[in-house]
């Protein structure tokens, strides 16, 4: 019991580490690491715990703090997309669907990298219709494989701005996001009484994640931010198309 509660806290600081350096990433890393010490369900759930906490202290420590109104189009097309996702998740083909969208955000990332530095100058324009339809994107996808959150990194960085606001909109997303998925999620029964327990042991180590992830920002710069983020993205979906093919199709 000892040994999976230290595990899973230095999961958690790790997690928490990555996403407050870079905005997203808690949850594509905590849970195939959690999986291996807990059940693959509490580490999910877990993972919702721990990580709609996380995107709330991160919302609230960041400055600029970007307001919800700025990422509402896309809060409302992920919620509205996540039931759609849902209907997909029980007539497809789990396999080939998990691995259709890996391959995808896969690309998607090394085509990132390969594009040189990310845009400078101002956010490209973001108007309404369209925050919704990726939203929209991002909850099917959430919805069906659990995976909403690359197309949501990926749209960011195509509008640019800048690190600070790239990062500003995520924490605000992940946690406008989190607070009412989470909630959905109670009713099913799948925060019990272990869950609970080590959600409340990992707090401590998801609070120093936080600390260090802030205090490396500043030496972050625009290109190597962009550059962790698209390698971030590669190497999760690369984990998880191997997962799939290892499981499904070897």
């Amino acid at each position: 019991m000892e040994r999976e509660v230290v595990a899973l806290a230095l999961i958690a600081l790790t997690g928490a580490f990555i996403q407050s350096g870079l905005g997203f990433g808690f949850g594509l890393f905590f849970v195939p690491f959690a999986a291996l010490v807990v059940a693959p369900r509490d580490a999910v759930a877990l993972s919702m715990i721990l990580g709609t906490l996380l995107a709330a202290g991160s919302y609230v420590e960041y400055r600029p703090r970007v307001g919800p109104m700025a990422i509402a189009p896309l809060v409302v097309g992920a919620i509205a997309g996540t039931p759609l996702g849902l209907i997909v998740l029980l007539k497809a083909d789990q396999a080939l669907l998990h691995l259709l969208v890996a391959l995808a955000v896969f690309v998607s990332a090394v085509v990132n990298l390969a594009t040189g530095p990310a845009k400078s100058g101002p956010a490209r324009p973001d108007p309404v219709v369209r925050q919704t339809l990726v939203g929209v994107v991002g909850g099917i996808i959430r919805g069906a494989v659990s995976m909403g959150g690359p197309p949501i990194v990926l749209y960011q960085h195509w509008i640019g701005g800048g690190a600070l606001l790239i990062r500003g909109k995520l924490f605000a997303y992940f946690f406008w996001v989190g607070v009412p998925a989470t909630l959905m999620a109670v009713p099913t029964g799948v925060f019990g009484g272990p869950v609970m327990k080590g959600a409340l042991l990992a707090l401590p180590a998801l609070a120093v994640g936080i600390v260090i992830g802030r205090l490396v920002r500043p030496s972050l710069s625009e290109a190597w931010f962009r550059r962790s983020s698209m390698i971030m993205l590669a190497l999760t979906a690369a984990v998880a198309a191997i997962g799939v093919l290892r499981t499904a199709y070897l």
